[in-house]
């Protein structure tokens, strides 16, 4: 294979991340050797004292879809990457989710994220806390229940149980909510303590955050540091499955063929995805239900979603 450009951070981070879990999963611990580049999917070749693994690393999203959100992420990811937070780290933008692309917020979110990242050791994650408005309006006295928009929306019968009468949450704003079962009790208290203090026709507005994640990664593969941002095109919905199906079917056509040429002892594909947390990721549903001949010859095939790697298929142990 020839060189023809050089990986972006997003894809180096993401293949180490997952030939670190291979390394242990496997009992032989695998860092990156070498990355070739010549199309959409980058192939890194990853070595151990007795094995090769080679990964072709796919995005789940198409960044070209919405230029201006893309320029602002990679104007942000160079301003991180410059500032004085070292290390290698990967940040997760959720579903519908795009970095600020004019001031002062873009100064505002950098120093957030440069806050949340700062006392990381390798290997440790965190939350940026990004202030969002929430608002609650009551509908009528009777009633037990409240209708929910936004990031807080799965978590509505939670919230129902903390209303007397007939509510309607918007937080819409709020693209991911805190993954601590603890803070987001917290909210659902708020909630609640303010539903008490609306009539008939009144709504309030008070400020909650969001949380976006952020990682550091153990070691710099490759040599490479900064940060890369993960963020797909805002209007994409990964819930979509037409458009997901569509996509890991032309994902793996292309990885398939950057690995012909590479000599591995293991190959597969790493598969990038935006979702609001891990465990809501379905990618796996959408390659099984794809011609096996697409993932026929790959031995290992893994979502990468909010800093976790997540096997679809890999080779049995031993």
């Amino acid at each position: 294979m020839t060189d023809t450009t050089e990986p972006n951070r997003v894809s180096t981070f993401a293949a180490a991340l997952v030939a670190e879990w291979f390394g242990g999963r496997t009992g032989r611990p695998y860092a990156l050797a070498s990355a070739t580049s010549s199309g959409d999917v980058p192939v890194f070749v990853a070595k151990s004292d007795t094995s090769t693994l080679a990964l072709a690393v796919a995005m789940l999203f198409e960044p070209e879809a919405d230029a201006a959100a893309e320029a602002a992420r990679a104007m942000i990811e160079q301003r991180l990457s410059a500032g004085l937070v070292r290390g290698p780290h990967l940040l997760w933008v959720p579903p519908r989710g795009a970095v600020p692309d004019g001031e002062p917020d873009a100064s505002d979110f950098a120093q957030r994220v440069q806050q949340a990242a700062a006392p990381l050791q390798p290997g440790g994650r965190a939350e940026v806390a990004l202030p969002v408005p929430l608002q609650l309006a009551k509908l009528r006295d009777e009633g037990g229940y409240a209708s929910v928009i936004g990031g807080l929306s799965r978590w509505w019968t939670l919230i129902t149980e903390r209303v007397n009468g007939t509510f309607h949450v918007n937080s819409s704003r709020m693209r991911r909510a805190p993954q601590s079962a603890t803070l987001r009790e917290q909210l659902f208290e708020q909630i609640g303590a303010a539903s008490q203090t609306l009539a008939v026709g009144e709504a309030v507005e008070f400020d909650t955050v969001e949380a976006w994640t952020v990682q550091r990664l153990t070691s710099e593969p490759l040599g490479m540091t900064g940060f890369g941002i993960v963020q797909a095109p805002p209007k994409i919905d990964p819930n979509d499955g037409t458009l997901m199906r569509r996509l890991v079917r032309k994902r793996l056509r292309d990885a398939n063929a950057a690995l012909t040429a590479v000599d591995a002892d293991v190959k597969g594909v790493a598969l990038v995805a935006v979702y609001d947390y891990a465990e809501t990721e379905n990618i796996g549903s959408f390659v099984k239900s794809l011609d096996p001949a697409l993932y026929a010859k790959l031995a290992l095939v893994a979502a990468v979603v909010d800093g976790e790697v997540r096997p679809i298929f890999q080779p049995r142990a031993g």
